[in-house]
């Protein structure tokens, strides 16, 4: 008896171990993705998600809502890994390619939309200590872990050590992945802001939302 109960504590201390171990919870990340408007996600992307958090060292529920309400735009709702107009033609010649190997094109592809073969050798080398990515870029976008992985390396380098984020203001996440937005296209912008929101609110998270560092 004193033997099952000891196995039955050892079970029940070790799920609610795993239910701390995630920042978000599987009906934050479903509603986060719902309230905006996007399908109902697969559970091995919230499975990827939560797993590959410490890869953008993200440690807080605030910077984990402006991670995925970047992914979400930047992805289409978790839709595309692959840059649309490219997925035909590989777009030959768009792309850097100089440490890249012939006849491989190096496209947007992950979640943040990867580009150019200097950023899929560095991801490669962050992530897996080897040029797996270069010899084959598809990975990115066909491994479901991949796609995350390189999202959150991508934030972890480019990211997650500016001021203005650290400071949760969105706005400079936003110039930090597409700069261009805040002078150029101010509509996308504001509704990259517009899903933060709502994950915030999904997230269950008080604050007001800090639109700061793009547009104003």
């Amino acid at each position: 008896m004193a033997k099952y109960l000891l196995s039955t504590i050892v079970l029940v201390l070790a799920g609610c171990m795993a239910a701390e171990a995630a920042l978000v919870s599987w009906d934050e990340f479903l509603h986060a993705i719902t309230s905006n408007g996007y399908p109902t996600p697969r559970r091995d992307q919230y499975n990827a998600f939560v797993h590959r958090l410490p890869t953008g060292s993200i440690n807080n529920k605030v910077e984990a809502a402006m991670f995925l309400a970047q992914i979400l735009w930047e992805s289409g709702g978790l839709r595309y890994k692959r840059e649309l107009i490219c997925i035909k033609t590989g777009c030959p010649g768009v792309y850097d390619s100089s440490v890249g190997i012939p006849g491989k094109n190096y496209y947007g592809r992950g979640y943040i939309q990867l580009t150019h073969s200097y950023n899929y050798k560095a991801a490669s080398l962050a992530l897996y200590n080897d040029l797996r990515l270069i010899q084959n870029p598809e990975i990115v976008a066909d491994n479901e872990d991949a796609a995350w992985a390189t999202a959150f390396w991508f934030w972890k380098v480019n990211v997650h050590n500016r001021g203005g984020v650290k400071a949760h203001a969105f706005g400079d996440a936003t110039r930090a992945i597409n700069g261009m937005e805040c002078t150029r296209n101010l509509p996308a912008a504001h509704s990259r802001f517009n899903i933060y929101r709502k994950v915030l609110q999904s997230f269950h998270i008080g604050q007001q939302p800090n639109e700061h560092g793009c547009y104003n």
